[in-house]
């Protein structure tokens, strides 16, 4: 395997590293908002829902009540007309059952009445949220989109060259540099610096140091990246 490819595939990741850091949090940031967003969706139709049920539910108790109230009418009409304390005791246990109900309909009414003002409230402020979340979010997708514009000639160059880079190392080294790259913030490639790694400055043997000058590759001890003798 060349050194000079591992070195330049070195060079073209830290370039394509470059090219992501340009875009900052941006790619984050806007796949946060674009949960944010989807969770407000998703609640303000949820509560939409909720309010036509308790709309219909409201409708309901109204016309229980309005119905109850009529009996009860009848009934109070009647207990003039009776004629012995039996019937005007039964007409009175009749009516006192229609008024119970009619209580439950009236306190249904106030809970839904309550219910229904908190999530109209809960709406209206969610739309609001909504509305001021999409500015927001068009204005960072607007700027990531051209960054990535910006970037996208270059970045598929560099992703060309490196897909060829590839194609001439070994799967043995491209595992170990994979490993490394991934552990060691982007750099898995390092010049020897003096008789030590040029990437975490630990001593090298010197029959190593030895023979990285005369041209071998070798791992640092302490921290695995690949160790080459930069020609001045």
């Amino acid at each position: 395997m060349s050194i000079t490819r591992l070195v330049e595939l070195q060079d073209i990741d830290s370039q394509l590293e470059d090219l992501n850091s340009l875009l900052g949090d941006l790619p984050k940031m806007v796949e946060e908002l674009n949960k944010k967003e989807e969770d407000l969706k998703i609640k303000i139709e949820s509560d939409k829902a909720s309010l036509k049920e308790i709309s219909l539910n409201t409708s309901k108790s109204e016309t229980m009540n309005s119905e109850i109230q009529n009996k009860t009418d009848k009934l109070k009409d009647q207990l003039f007309l009776v004629t012995n304390n039996k019937q005007y005791d039964a007409l009175s246990s009749e009516i006192e059952h229609l008024q119970l109900q009619q209580k439950e309909h009236e306190d249904l009414l106030i809970s839904y009445l309550e219910e229904k003002e908190n999530l109209e409230n809960g709406i209206k402020e969610n739309e609001s949220l909504l509305e001021n979340l999409k500015s927001d979010l068009d204005i960072r997708r607007s700027k990531l989109d051209q960054a990535l514009s910006d970037t996208a000639e270059e970045k598929a160059s560099l992703e060309d060259s490196r897909q060829k880079q590839i194609e001439g190392i070994d799967d043995g080294t491209m595992l170990i540099y994979n490993k490394v790259i991934s552990a060691r913030s982007g750099i898995a490639v390092v010049p020897l610096s003096g008789n030590a790694c040029g990437g975490c400055g630990a001593a090298l043997p010197l029959q190593m140091v030895s023979e990285i000058r005369s041209g071998d590759l070798y791992n640092c001890q302490s921290c695995g990246r690949f160790v080459y003798h930069k020609k001045n």
